[in-house]
């Protein structure tokens, strides 16, 4: 498969999304600025992949450095759960939630309380735009119809989940700004939510790699359907407050 295709399609899923939410937006942010943090959403994942690695290899310092890129712990069915599952989520909701507190919060571009939340979704699809490279370059002799599913797959699981989790993080930073004496309370819900969201979305995936039950299959539908529901919502819910401007 031709490399600039490859990078085309991987992008894909998150395109169309980031054009879905800006619809959203009746104030169009500006085209830099989106491209600015979709890009740096896309410079997290390599730090996120080491940030990982190094608190899986905590978890088990037995572990070879080369084996941590296929083998999590083995020996204790909690530390599966949290190298599969709840690090990943916590590192990389975590780092998005940091991306648009230093990029954004304090920028002149944020006025209105639903920015919090898009540009929070822009930086988690930049994210999940390289996981999809990834697993494309993963195999270079993988045919068209075979990447196609995957990236179909991709566009309605992981890349929807970064979307939303984001998205969570970011209707709880405008929250904490509406309510300033609350703030800090407010974020830590916000990414308490995504991070448990987050990890039960992977520790379903797995699951269902393992055991291909109907009933997984169902969960993770009514997993999405509520939380995108819930995003709408709060989507919904922010724009009846009164426009801001943090500066």
């Amino acid at each position: 498969m031709n490399y600039f295709l490859y990078i085309l399609l991987g992008l894909l899923p998150s395109l169309i999304w980031l054009a879905f939410y800006l619809r959203k937006d009746k104030n169009p942010e500006p085209n830099s600025m989106v491209l600015r943090i979709f890009i740096y959403g896309m410079l997290l994942a390599p730090l996120a992949i080491i940030l990982e690695l190094l608190l899986i290899w905590l978890l088990n310092p037995s572990l070879s450095f080369s084996s941590l890129f296929s083998e999590i712990p083995h020996n204790s069915f909690i530390k599966i759960i949290l190298a599969a599952t709840l690090i990943p989520a916590l590192v990389e909701e975590y780092l998005k939630y940091s991306l648009v507190k230093f990029k954004i919060l304090k920028n002149s571009v944020f006025d209105e309380p639903t920015d919090a939340m898009l540009y929070c979704i822009i930086a988690g699809l930049g994210f999940a735009a390289v996981e999809n490279l990834l697993i494309l370059f993963k195999s270079t002799s993988m045919l068209w119809p075979e990447a196609f599913t995957i990236i179909g797959f991709r566009f309605i699981g992981a890349t929807f989940v970064h979307a939303l989790a984001a998205g969570i993080i970011g209707y709880w930073i405008a929250l904490g700004l509406l309510r300033t004496r609350q703030k800090k309370i407010f974020i830590s819900i916000g990414l308490s939510i995504a991070i448990i969201f987050h990890a039960c979305y992977n520790y379903l995936i797995i699951t269902i790699s393992r055991q291909k039950t109907l009933i997984l299959y169902f969960l993770v539908i009514i997993l999405l359907i509520s939380t995108a529901l819930f995003v709408s919502y709060c989507f919904r819910k922010l724009k009846k407050q009164q426009s801001i401007c943090i500066n």
